[in-house]
């Protein structure tokens, strides 16, 4: 049972489908492949394309992709030749990933099917399914409310298998999906085999799915319309109704003795499948996409980084930038040491120039003050014209970063040529856990607040016009108001009371507003408009100030708010005004007492903004896009950066910052350095700290684990050593200094302070460093299948803590690191 002849999937780059005969025809003739003729076919697939072309037996065939898989080199002759050396070793990942879900099979989460609908009106080979309630644990990591999602990679079979020998023995009706779209227990899922349709419950038809087989062995396409006349005509579906017809079978069959075996026969057909989850595929799937995307890019970037001579160091002959001091000069209010400053003000320099691609490496050993170079480094990025993608392997090292860069924005308040919404942070929620103090550059969060201000009937709008509104007619309301309650004997409203009272709650709403629009919006999505707002808020407080004297009257406020002729009629355009919004407003004066001048100006200036055309439409997807587009500083993981790619910018992202750039994956640091527009890259890391993880040991021999970071460091490239560590003492601080970094690194001031003073715990192991070897470890994955953990090790590092905990060492800093060999 296979994939039909001729389909593709839906998640196929819009227009390729017109590329797709020609490269069939440049590919090489079938036959016994080798490493080349592989890469033919599997360019010219999307991954789930490749993913479900394996059958059971090939996912667990440890040795399927030995032979295609070759070593990643050092260097590339092209870009051609740079993207394809990532191919194999990521598909034997792919495989490797999967097979190790199944071998853990019996503690993946699982769900039963309740139907299976092939989609008439989608393209063949897809489905719709429904699932019940998950249960079970994933992998090891207790998970109960695991939820399906985009790329998930499921196992269908007939029975729930208990280990990877049910699952072979199962594995010619076992069907791999691929999650297209999920929404709610219902899902879009491609196949990598034909599936029955039906509900959960229903009487298998009597040919089974061998049918199916059979019509696709004979060389007819015949088995997808067989399925769509089924789906039609079938119109059982899961529901309390079935439930309760088969508990009453079920309790006739239990009190019936001597059934016969046809009895039992029928019994065994009735439609039954359960679904177990793998792995998902969105990390793999965003870096195939890219990889088979650079095979017809041109990147200076890129090309720059190929090989050990394309790479000229240097300051550009052509650029009249500030020189290295100059910047540095810039730096001096951040208390930097001095192999800080050569690094951030080298990396500043570089990035300025617009002739030449440049690659930046920062060495930072642990303590060194890493996270604050960056945050440093990103805020006098801030301040130029460039847009910044800052990214990291991790969800935790980005908001690390994130978190740093607004205390230095807190602590220095350099918001003079930006604001915060200019600053955005996005990624899946349930994973990043933001905290409060990121929920301002959050970007879901921020849609939800802007949401409400661009909403047509109550927003921005609404806001302006109600305050316009009242400062014309606020004399015939109070009148209204008054007549209304004038039978009440006691109404004492005077009209001081009622302007005071109406007008701060109308102009609050319009600061909220405004302030909404100030701190959650790029300043280049509203241009001048930005300075016309707060000049309004200004007026709004200024006229609030000036009415709110004791020293005003009754009498006063009604000769100032007396009908004019002179004001301008609030229906007619004001797009002249718009434009040139902030052209005159340093020649305004507003430290006028006049409450008159003041409220004449107010209301010009509202009514200009009143006709403002606000940048998007009032939806969710429209103000993301908005936001994602102009924010001058991006904060994404590696992999999330994919979603920029479908975004048309108006001025595209330059610079590529990308923190713990030595345990990110080469192929995946491509995501980013592919976007259209990045001209510098900066790296930031360590390669002698811990690597990405990589669970094939093919793919691991054939340097897919390497970062670029590593590679470039091979080739020689230059890189800025932080110098000063900061946070261990000189006892601890001695070891790494001599085997890891050549007696290069300096203790800071503040680890030779007495409080710094040397303590060991006692006993005769215990010392500056300790090393405890733990027998019969257990190594297994996490929920998501990407990082390694050992529950061993866990049990031990918590017995310490504890033991220290109820011991005499509260205060006292320690730090437990899990080595492997």
């Amino acid at each position: 049972m296979r994939r039909p002849r001729g389909t593709s999937d839906g998640d196929e780059d819009p227009g390729e489908e017109e590329e797709e005969e020609e490269r069939r025809q440049a590919a090489p003739p079938s036959g016994k492949d080798g490493p080349g003729d592989a890469l033919w076919r599997w360019r010219n697939k999307s991954l789930s394309e490749v993913v479900l072309s394996w059958s059971v037996d090939e996912i667990l065939d440890k040795d399927l992709l030995r032979d295609k898989v070759l070593k990643i080199p050092e260097t590339f002759s092209t870009m051609e030749h740079y993207m394809t050396s990532f191919f194999g070793p990521l598909l034997e990942e792919v495989r490797d990933d999967m097979c190790s879900s199944m071998e853990d099979i019996s503690n993946a989460p699982y769900a039963d099917l309740l139907y299976v609908n092939s989609m008439r009106n989608g393209k063949k080979g897809s489905f719709e399914i429904s699932l019940g309630r998950w249960r079970g644990t994933s992998h090891g990591c207790g998970i109960d409310n695991y939820k399906p999602k985009t790329a998930d990679v499921l196992l269908i079979s007939e029975t729930r298998p208990a280990n990877q020998s049910d699952i072979l023995r199962q594995s010619k009706s076992c069907v791999i999906v691929w999650v297209s779209k999920v929404k709610g227990n219902k899902m879009t899922v491609k196949a990598s085999r034909m599936m029955e349709t039906g509900a959960q419950g229903d009487e298998r038809r009597q040919m089974g799915v061998n049918k199916y087989d059979k019509s696709y062995s004979e060389g007819s396409d015949e088995s997808w319309d067989m399925l769509d006349q089924e789906a039609v005509a079938s119109k059982s579906r899961y529901s309390s109704a079935h439930d309760i017809v088969r508990k009453e079978r079920a309790k006739k069959c239990s009190g019936q003795h001597g059934q016969n075996e046809t009895e039992t026969h029928k019994s065994s057909r009735r439609w039954s499948f359960c679904a177990m989850f793998l792995t998902n595929m969105v990390t793999y799937d965003r870096v195939w996409v890219v990889l088979r995307r650079g095979l017809t890019m041109d990147s200076k970037i890129i090309h720059s980084m190929l090989g050990r001579n394309n790479y000229a160091p240097g300051r550009c002959k052509y650029c009249s930038n500030n020189s290295l001091d100059e910047i540095k000069g810039d730096l001096c209010n951040f208390k930097l040491n001095d192999s800080q400053l050569d690094a951030v003000a080298s990396c500043i320099l570089a990035s300025e120039c617009s002739h030449r691609s440049s690659v930046g490496l920062v060495w930072g050993p642990p303590g060194t003050g890493k996270t604050t170079t960056v945050a440093v480094m990103l805020q006098m990025l801030l301040t130029k014209e460039q847009r910044t993608l800052a990214c990291a392997p991790t969800n935790m090292a980005v908001l690390q970063v994130a978190s740093r860069l607004l205390e230095l924005i807190g602590d220095f308040s350099a918001r003079q040529h930006y604001s915060l919404g200019d600053i955005i942070l996005f990624g899946n929620k349930d994973r990043l856990q933001v905290g409060k103090f990121l929920t301002k550059i959050y970007l879901d969060d921020r849609v939800q607040k802007l949401l409400s201000c661009f909403n047509r009937k109550n927003g921005w709008k609404h806001c302006v016009d109600s305050v316009i509104t009242f400062l014309i007619n606020c004399i015939s309301r109070y009148r209204i108001s008054v007549d209304i309650q004038g039978s009440s004997n006691a109404c004492n409203l005077t009209f001081k009371k009622y302007f005071t009272s109406r007008f701060s709650a109308l102009a609050r709403e319009l600061a909220g507003c405004i302030d909404t629009f100030y701190y959650h919006l790029p300043r280049g999505s509203l241009g001048k408009n930005f300075d016309r707002m707060m000049f309004a808020k200004s007026l709004v407080d200024k006229l609030q100030q000036l009415l709110s004297a004791d020293d005003v009257s009754d009498e006063t406020l009604f000769t100032i708010f007396k009908p004019a002729d002179d004001l301008p009629d609030s229906s007619s355009s004001h797009d002249d005004l718009i434009d040139d919004a902030a052209d005159d407003l340093h020649e305004c004066d507003i430290s006028s007492d006049s409450p008159l001048d003041i409220k004449t100006l107010c209301i010009k200036t509202l009514m200009a903004l009143s006709k403002m055309r606000l940048p998007c439409e009032d939806s969710e997807p429209s103000i993301r896009d908005l936001c994602l587009k102009h924010a001058k500083l991006i904060f994404c993981t590696a992999s999330s950066s994919y979603e920029l790619f479908r975004l048309q910018s108006v001025k595209p992202i330059s610079i590529l910052v990308i923190d713990e750039a030595a345990q990110l994956k080469e192929c995946e640091s491509l995501v980013p350095l592919l976007l259209q527009g990045i001209e510098h890259a900066l790296l930031i890391g360590d390669e002698n700290q811990l690597s990405s993880l990589v669970k094939s040991k093919i793919a691991k021999d054939a340097d897919f684990g390497r970062s670029l970071y590593q590679r470039l460091c091979a080739m020689g490239y230059s890189k800025h050593l932080l110098e000063v560590q900061y946070r261990m003492h000189p006892c601890i601080s001695k070891f790494p200094n001599a085997n890891f970094y050549d007696h290069r690194i300096s203790d800071g001031p503040i680890v030779k302070q007495e409080t710094y003073v040397k303590s060991y715990l006692p006993g005769p192991i215990f010392g500056a460093y300790s090393f405890i070897h733990i027998d019969n470890d257990m190594e297994m994955l996490d929920s998501l299948g990407q990082s390694s953990k050992n529950m061993a090790e866990v049990a031990a590092a918590a017995n310490i803590v504890e033991r220290l905990a109820k011991g005499t060492f509260q205060g006292f800093n320690f730090h437990i690191t899990c080595w492997k060999n």
